[in-house]
C-alpha cells in the first residue's frame, strides 16, 4: 500500500513537473537539473535525461550521461573482479553526470562479492526506493539486513472488483490507502524506536562498558583525531578564503588519500558489530552515529567537488568537520564516563541484593543490614562491573563470616570521602561484619587471584586502589575498606545524538 502511495506521489509529481517544463527554457531546464545533481539529489537523473537532446544544453547533458556511464560501468565491473582503479573509475564518473539508478543494483552486488555488506545494504535500498523492480534485489538485500528487506516489496495484488464511477467511492479508496500507509509506516518506526541508543545500551550492560571504551578509543583515535580532525586549521583557512602555501594539498592528502573515508567509516562500525553483536548496528540504532555517518558521507563526496573547483566545496567541509568535531567531543565525555561509577546508596543495595540472592549466602539468617547514607555526587574512575565484583566479594565474605558464628548477625556498608593532605579526595567504602572471627593485614594480599581476596586485589591494583582493614567500632569487630580515589568531573555525559 505504502508503495502504491509513493507511486501515485511521484505520478502527481511526475505531471506537476512536465506543466512546469512548458512553460521553462532549455537553459532553465538545464540550470534545474545541474542544480539537482550538484544536491546529489535523486531526482538528478531523471532531470538531466529528461532534457531534450535538439536543445545545445540537452545535446551535451545526454553526451555527459553516456560518457559517465562508461566510467561507472567500468568502476562497477573492476569492483566486481576485486582489480585496483575501481574508485577512480566511478570518480570519474560521479565529476561527469548523475548515475542511472538502475546501476544501483549492479553496484551492490559488486559491493557483496567483494565483502562490503554494508555498502551493499547502501545501494540496494537506493536502487529499490528509486524504483528498481527486480524482485532478487529484495531478496538479496533482506539476507544482508533482514529488517529493512520487507520493506521494499511489492502490494499484493489488488483482487478484483466491479467498475465504480461514484466519485465518493473514489475519495474513500484513496483515503484507504493513506490510512494503510500511515500504519505501515507507524509500525516501522515503533520497531526501530524500540531499539536503544548506545547510551541506553550502555546504561543496561554495564559489562559491556570496557569493550566500549576501548573500541570508541579506536575510533576517535584512528579515524576521527588522527584523520578528519588533523585538518581543523586547513578547514578553517579554506573557509576563510586565506589558505597558506600547502594547507590545501595537505587537506586533500589526509582527507582522500589512501582508504577512502566510507570503508574506514564502516570498518570501525563493523568492528563493533563483530565485537558486541548485532544490537550493536549503530547507523539504525544511534542517532549520533547516524548523523557522523552522514558527515563522513559528505566530506567523501567533497573530493569530487574539490576537483570540479566547486565555490561552496570549503564551506560544506567545514560544516561537516564541525558536526564530527562536536561528535567527537560527545564520544569522549561519553567514553570517560564509562569509566567513572557513581557510588551511591542504591549500588550498596544492589550489591548486597546480589550476594543475598546466592544460595550459600542467602542460607544466612541475617539480623541487620546498614546501609548508610551515602554523600551526594561521589563517583570513582572504576567501571562499574568491576567496582560491583569487588563489593560483591567482600559482601559475600562478610555475610558467610557471620553465618559461621552466633547470633546477632549484623553487616553494613557505608561510604566516606576524605580530603588528603595533596588536595585529593579519597573515596572508602567500608564492609563491615559482627563476625569475631580475626582478620590480619596479611590476609588481604596473598590471595589466589582467582577467587575471594585475590580476586578483589587483582581488580584494584588496575585503578591505584587498596584495601584497608578496619579495626572494630560501632558494635562491628571488624571491616574492610576499599580505598579509591574520586573522579573529577562527577557530570554524566551527554547524548552522542544531542550534538552530532
Amino acid at each position: 500500500m505504502a508503495r502504491a502511495l509513493f507511486g501515485f506521489a511521484a505520478l502527481v509529481t511526475a505531471l506537476a513537473a512536465c506543466g512546469a517544463r512548458d512553460a521553462q527554457s532549455p537553459a532553465e531546464h538545464w540550470a534545474r537539473a545541474e542544480s539537482l545533481w550538484r544536491e546529489r539529489s535523486p531526482a538528478a537523473f531523471r532531470a538531466w535525461q529528461a532534457l531534450s537532446p535538439q536543445s545545445d544544453e540537452g545535446r551535451r547533458a545526454h553526451e555527459r550521461l553516456t560518457l559517465a556511464e562508461q566510467h561507472y560501468l567500468r568502476g562497477i565491473a573492476l569492483l566486481r573482479d576485486g582489480q585496483p582503479g575501481s574508485r577512480e573509475a566511478l570518480l570519474d564518473g560521479v565529476a561527469q553526470a548523475p548515475m542511472d539508478p538502475a546501476l544501483y543494483l549492479p553496484l551492490a552486488r559488486a559491493c557483496r562479492s567483494r565483502a562490503l555488506p554494508l555498502r551493499a545494504a547502501e545501494f540496494y535500498r537506493k536502487y529499490l526506493q528509486q524504483g528498481g523492480t527486480e524482485p532478487a534485489a529484495r531478496a538479496e538485500l533482506a539476507q544482508l539486513d533482514a529488517p529493512l528487506g520487507d520493506i521494499f516489496d511489492p502490494a499484493p495484488p489488488a483482487t478484483a472488483s466491479p467498475p465504480s464511477t461514484t466519485p465518493l467511492l473514489a475519495v474513500i479508496a484513496g483515503g484507504t490507502l493513506v490510512l494503510l500507509a500511515l500504519i505501515s509506516g507507524a509500525t516501522i518506526w515503533s520497531r526501530r524506536r524500540a531499539r536503544r541508543s548506545l547510551v541506553e545500551l550502555a546504561a543496561a550492560s554495564p559489562e559491556l562498558h570496557p569493550a566500549l571504551a576501548y573500541l570508541i578509543g579506536c575510533l576517535r583515535h584512528e579515524l576521527l583525531k588522527h584523520r578528519i580532525l588533523a585538518v581543523g586549521d586547513a578547514v578553517r583557512a579554506l573557509a576563510a578564503g586565506t589558505p597558506q602555501p600547502g594547507q590545501r594539498a595537505f587537506l586533500l592528502a589526509r582527507l582522500f588519500s589512501g582508504e577512502p573515508l566510507r570503508v574506514a567509516w564502516a570498518g570501525h562500525l563493523g568492528t563493533f558489530m563483530r565485537a558486541l553483536g548485532p544490537r550493536f548496528d549503530l547507523v539504525r540504532t544511534d542517532r549520533g552515529f547516524r548523523e557522523a555517518g552522514r558527515a563522513v558521507g559528505e566530506l567523501a563526496s567533497l573530493e569530487v567537488a574539490f576537483a570540479r573547483g566547486d565555490a561552496d566545496a570549503p564551506m560544506r567541509l567545514q560544516r561537516a568537520y564541525e558536526r564530527l568535531r562536536a561528535f567527537d567531543r560527545a564520544l569522549g565525555a561519553f567514553a570517560a564516563g564509562l569509566v567513572q561509577t557513581p557510588v551511591d546508596a542504591a549500588l550498596l543495595r544492589e550489591v548486597v541484593e546480589a550476594v543475598r540472592a546466592e544460595y550459600a549466602a542467602g542460607q544466612v539468617p541475617l539480623d541487620e543490614v546498614q546501609i548508610a547514607d551515602v554523600p551526594a555526587g561521589v563517583a570513582v574512575e572504576v567501571y562499574r562491573l568491576d567496582l560491583t565484583l569487588i563489593l560483591k566479594n567482600l559482601t559475600r565474605n562478610a555475610i558467610l563470616a557471620v553465618g559461621r558464628g552466633a547470633a546477632p548477625r549484623r553487616i553494613a556498608l557505608d561510604v566516606r570521602v576524605d580530603l588528603e593532605p595533596t588536595g585529593e579526595e579519597i573515596v572508602r567504602v567500608r564492609v563491615r561484619d559482627s563476625s569475631p572471627e580475626p582478620l590480619s593485614p596479611s590476609a588481604l594480599t596473598g590471595r589466589a587471584q582467582d577467587r575471594g581476596l585475590g580476586i578483589v586485589t587483582t581488580a584494584l591494583d588496575r585503578y591505584d586502589g587498596c584495601l584497608e582493614l578496619l579495626p572494630a567500632a560501632d558494635g562491628f569487630e571488624k571491616g574492610v575498606a576499599v580505598r579509591l580515589f574520586r573522579a573529577l568531573g562527577d557530570e554524566p555525559a551527554p547524548p552522542l545524538g544531542a550534538v552530532a
